[in-house]
C-alpha cells in the first residue's frame, strides 16, 4: 500500500535556482539552475482526477495522502487532440513527448497526418521526441510500461506511424539493425521493460510462457535484439540479475500486456512489479555522468477501465503511486526532474452522497446497518450510504424506484444491466472472467453503467499534471498538454 511514503521536501525543492523565460506559445517554462540532470516522466494511462480520488479512498482513507497528493506543484492538463474532443493514447502522448498536438491513432507526426493515411496523400514530416532528443545529448534512456512496450503510450517515446495498431511494425523502429529503425534514437534506447512479446516473436512459434507469437515475417527479433548487443529478459528471475553491465536491455514480460497488479501473483514467469522496474531502470540508467530520461507508464489502469472494472484500475493505480514514491527514494531531487500526469480520463466516477465510515463520524449516530458498518476501503465499493438527519439513522440511499446504488459508476461500458435495476447487493450479474461476484466489493464486480457497451469509454476533461524536483515550479495554472513537453525540455536544458 502506498500509506506510509512521505515526501520529504524541505531542502530538495527549495534549493533549486529557477529563470523565467518564454517558451511556446507564450506560456512561461522555468529553467532549471543547473539543468536537470535526469528527467522522470510517469504517465497513468486514462489516470483522471476522479480516479486519483477513488485510489486514494480505496488505498489510504478519504483524508490521507498518496504519493502525488505531496507533490509541491500541480497543474491541469488538457487533453483535447487535433480531430477529436475526447482523444485516445496515441495523440495524447505524442504531444506529451514532442509538445505538437496530432490526430487520434498518430503517433510521432503533427496534425497534417491522419489516421491510417485514409486520404492516401502521405505523412507530414515526423515531430522529435524528448527522447530522441535525450538520446541524442549523449543520455541514457529508458521505458517502461505495464501495457505492450509496442503499444501507444510507450511507443510515442521512440516510434514514429499513422496506425497506432502496426505494433510488428513498430517494434522494428527500435531495432538498431533493422532497415526501419529510428535513427533519431541515436545508438538506441538503452533499456525497455514491458509487455508485448508477441510482435517480437514469429507466429506459429510459441514464446517462453506457451503463447503464439504474431509477426508474420518469420522473424525472431528476441534473437535480433540480442544480435544489436542487447540483454534480453522474460521473466523475474532473468530481471532480478540486470545490472548497469547489462545495457542495453529489453525486457518482455508478456506476450501481450502485462498482469493487471491484482492479478500479477499468478503470472507463470513471476512478473517484477512497477516500482520493481521503475527502481532497477534508475539503478541502471544513473551511472551515465550525463544523465537520463525515463517514462513509465502504468497502461492497465486504461484496460480496467474499459472493461469497467474500478476494482482492477485503482489496485493498478495504487501501484503506479508506490513506484513514484520508489522513485523519489532513489533520486537526487536537486538534480531529477520528476513528472506525473495522465493522457486521458475515463467516464467514472463516485456518485451521490456516501457516507464517510463510523469511525471517521464526529458526531453520534442513530441505527447503522452491519453492511455499512462492515464495509472495507472507507466503503468505496459498496452501496452508497447517506444519514437521516431528523433521526441520525444511517440508511441505503436509493434509485426514484427504491432500489440502492453504488458508490462507483461508469458512464457507459459493458457494467450496463438491461431491464429493471439490480440491488448491488445480491447482483448476480458475471462480472471479471465470466466470475459471479459476491456484491460490489468483489474484485470481479462490473460497475454499473448507463450506456451499454462492449467497452467503456475515455473522457474529454482535463487530467492533472504533479511536478517536483529540478525544473518542476513551472508546473501550475491549466495548460495543453503539449506544455509537459516544454516543462521537461526547458528543465532537462534540451
Amino acid at each position: 500500500m502506498s500509506s506510509t511514503t512521505t515526501l520529504q521536501l524541505a531542502g530538495s525543492v527549495a534549493c533549486l535556482g529557477a529563470l523565467l523565460v518564454p517558451s511556446v506559445g507564450a506560456q512561461q517554462v522555468q529553467v532549471a539552475n543547473p539543468p536537470a540532470r535526469n528527467v522522470i516522466f510517469f504517465v497513468g494511462d486514462g489516470m483522471g482526477v476522479s480516479t486519483i480520488t477513488a485510489t486514494r479512498i480505496f488505498s489510504v482513507g478519504v483524508s490521507g495522502q498518496l504519493v502525488v497528493d505531496q507533490f509541491p506543484f500541480t497543474a491541469l492538463s488538457r487533453t483535447y487532440s487535433s480531430d477529436t474532443i475526447t482523444p485516445d493514447s496515441a495523440p495524447t502522448m505524442s504531444a506529451m513527448m514532442t509538445g505538437i498536438n496530432t490526430n487520434n491513432g498518430v503517433i510521432g507526426f503533427g496534425p497534417d497526418t491522419e489516421n491510417r493515411d485514409f486520404n492516401q496523400n502521405g505523412d507530414g514530416a515526423r515531430t522529435t521526441t524528448l527522447l530522441e532528443l535525450a538520446a541524442q545529448a549523449g543520455k541514457k534512456t529508458g521505458v517502461i510500461s505495464t501495457a505492450r512496450i509496442t503499444h501507444a503510450t510507450p511507443a510515442a517515446c521512440y516510434s514514429h506511424t499513422n496506425n497506432r495498431d502496426n505494433e510488428n511494425a513498430i517494434a522494428l523502429q527500435a531495432l538498431p539493425s533493422d532497415a526501419t529503425y529510428n535513427t533519431a534514437l541515436a545508438t538506441g534506447v538503452d533499456l525497455l521493460f514491458g509487455g508485448g512479446r508477441r510482435f517480437f516473436v514469429p507466429s506459429g512459434t510459441l514464446d517462453e510462457e506457451g503463447d503464439n507469437g504474431a509477426r508474420g515475417d518469420g522473424r525472431d527479433l528476441r534473437a535480433e535484439y540480442q544480435a544489436a548487443g542487447y540483454s534480453y529478459v522474460w521473466n523475474k528471475s532473468g530481471f532480478s540479475l540486470l545490472d548497469q553491465s547489462s545495457l542495453p536491455v529489453l525486457g518482455l514480460f508478456e506476450a501481450s500486456h502485462m498482469e493487471f497488479e491484482y492479478d500479477r501473483v499468478f503470472d507463470v514467469g513471476g512478473e517484477p512489479t512497477l516500482a520493481q522496474m521503475t527502481t532497477k531502470a534508475i539503478d541502471m540508467l544513473e551511472g551515465d555522468q550525463d544523465g537520463f530520461f525515463l517514462m513509465v507508464e502504468a497502461g492497465r489502469i486504461d484496460h480496467a477501465h474499459h472493461a469497467g472494472n474500478a476494482w482492477r484500475a485503482l489496485t493498478d493505480c495504487e501501484a503506479l503511486d508506490e513506484a513514484i514514491g520508489a522513485a523519489i527514494a532513489n533520486v537526487n531531487l536537486a538534480e531529477t526532474l520528476i513528472v506525473i500526469s495522465a493522457d486521458h480520463s475515463h467516464v467514472f466516477n463516485i456518485a451521490g452522497y456516501p457516507l464517510r465510515p463510523h469511525a471517521e463520524l464526529a458526531y453520534q449516530t442513530g441505527t447503522e446497518p452491519a453492511n455499512y458498518l462492515q464495509a472495507p476501503h472507507s466503503g468505496l465499493f459498496n452501496i452508497v450510504y447517506d444519514i437521516d438527519s431528523v433521526t441520525g439513522n444511517v440508511f441505503a440511499s436509493t434509485d426514484s424506484n427504491g432500489v440502492p446504488y453504488t458508490a462507483l459508476v461508469y458512464g457507459n461500458g459493458p457494467g450496463y444491466r438491461s431491464g429493471p435495476r439490480i440491488n448491488p447487493l445480491t447482483d448476480t450479474t458475471p462480472g471479471w472472467n465470466n466470475a459471479i461476484p459476491n456484491g460490489p466489493g468483489d474484485p470481479a464486480y462490473f460497475q454499473e453503467a448507463a450506456v451499454p457497451m462492449s467497452s467503456e469509454t475515455h473522457s474529454g476533461e482535463e487530467v492533472a499534471i504533479y511536478a517536483i524536483g529540478a525544473g518542476s515550479r513551472s508546473v501550475r495554472g491549466t495548460k495543453k498538454n503539449t506544455y509537459i513537453f516544454e516543462v521537461m525540455r526547458v528543465a532537462s536544458g534540451l
